[in-house]
């Protein structure tokens, strides 16, 4: 009876110790299955692994604990869902003061009253600011940017010489026996240009 005993025993350990193996080796091949489809790391792929090889059931449960939440091909998915977003936010047209959507044909933004577009000044149609001539009839478009002229940029010293170079002293020009001359009409009959400075005496004067 005790034999009998001994062999259910040692049979009941085998069998347990064989399922511990499999169940085991599962755990590892599980692991490392799983880490692939959510790392590229080959560092990261390893330390799983070994992880779940030496501490077997509780190497699993610290592996579910430390994995990453999402899987390559998650995201993958959701990488194109955000792109997916981010051109369709580019291909609606924005105000570029407010930044609120508005329509292609639109010429000035309903909330804002910014210029959108321009009339083209030859066919009338809508065109962008920044074009330089009409795709459509080829006319060219008036710029509105400010003409700025360049001035010759100078120091203040070299205004002053400048300044001083262009200006004529008087006294070099001006002399004593220079006078202004007076208009000819302006004398009386029998006068003439070296009498005009004293005055002629009485009995000279021309009778009426």
């Amino acid at each position: 009876m005790e034999q009998l005993i001994a062999q259910a025993v040692h049979l009941l350990l085998a069998l347990g110790g064989a399922y511990y193996l499999a169940l085991w080796f599962a755990l590892v091949v599980w692991t490392f299955q799983d880490i692939q489809t959510r790392t590229r790391s080959v560092i990261a792929q390893i330390f799983a692994t070994l992880l779940v090889v030496l501490f077997s059931v509780p190497g699993v449960v610290l592996y579910l604990l430390m994995r990453p939440r999402e899987t390559l091909e998650e995201q993958y998915e959701r990488a194109l869902e955000e792109e997916y977003l981010i051109q369709d936010l580019e291909a609606t047209d924005r105000c570029p003061s407010c930044r609120r959507p508005v329509q292609e044909e639109f010429q000035f933004c309903p909330y804002c009253r910014t210029a959108l577009k321009q009339l083209c000044v030859s066919c009338g149609r809508l065109l962008s600011l920044d074009w330089p001539h009409c795709p459509y009839c080829g006319a060219a478009q008036p710029s509105e940017e400010p003409e700025f002229v360049v001035r010759e940029r100078r120091s203040p010293l070299e205004a002053v010489q400048r300044a001083l170079g262009r200006t004529v002293p008087l006294r070099e020009h001006r002399t004593e026996s220079s006078l202004p001359e007076e208009p000819a009409s302006t004398l009386p009959p029998g006068w003439s240009r070296s009498e005009a400075r004293a005055e002629p005496e009485t009995d000279q004067l021309p009778r009426a």
